[in-house]
């Protein structure tokens, strides 16, 4: 990677995480909707930032590589500027969009879960979506079951997809 590669992914990085501490405003006065399909989803945008991340540090470290092997054995920099490692710095910028929209997704979740006032709803939520990202989703009994709630899967669901969906948080 050369230096104008160098920062101007540096640049991207800085300009990321300007973006990730925008602070948002909730609305007022309005009745918020949440999906719980969307809700469900939130693992799997957890999943999917690190598996960016990943491909990031692994493009990033093969093109490190490639481009010491081409200053030990001496090739010009226009070698180095086709094929398969020009597109490679395409790819990069590809990603870390990617990276920026994914980790947008996950944050606007975690602000929906903010916007709950009810404290039974939140608790439900925070409990069945937000911990413990790393195993698959509970189904509706199993979390009735972990929070030791008097009610079936079937009521719990109804309650807080009623509460989400109609905005009576």
């Amino acid at each position: 990677m050369g230096a104008k590669e160098f920062y101007t992914a540096i640049d991207m990085l800085d300009t990321y995480n300007r973006i990730m501490n925008i602070p948002h405003e909730k609305p007022i006065g309005e009745n918020v909707r949440i999906s719980t399909r969307e809700l469900g989803r939130y693992r799997s945008y957890i999943y999917r930032e690190k598996m960016l991340k990943r491909e990031i540090l692994e493009l990033t470290q093969s093109r490190m590589r490639i481009e010491k092997m081409a200053k030990q054995e001496g090739l010009l920099p226009e070698a180095i500027a086709r094929g398969e490692f020009k597109r490679g710095r395409s790819k990069m910028i590809d990603l870390w969009l990617e990276l920026s929209k994914v980790c947008l997704k996950r944050r606007n979740l975690e602000m929906q879960l903010d916007q709950i006032q009810s404290p039974f709803i939140r608790k439900v939520v925070l409990h069945r979506y937000f911990t413990d990202d790393s195993q698959r989703l509970h189904s509706w009994a199993q979390t009735a079951q972990e929070l030791e709630l008097p009610m079936t899967g079937v009521e719990l669901r109804k309650t807080v997809v009623r509460a989400l969906e109609f905005g009576e948080m």
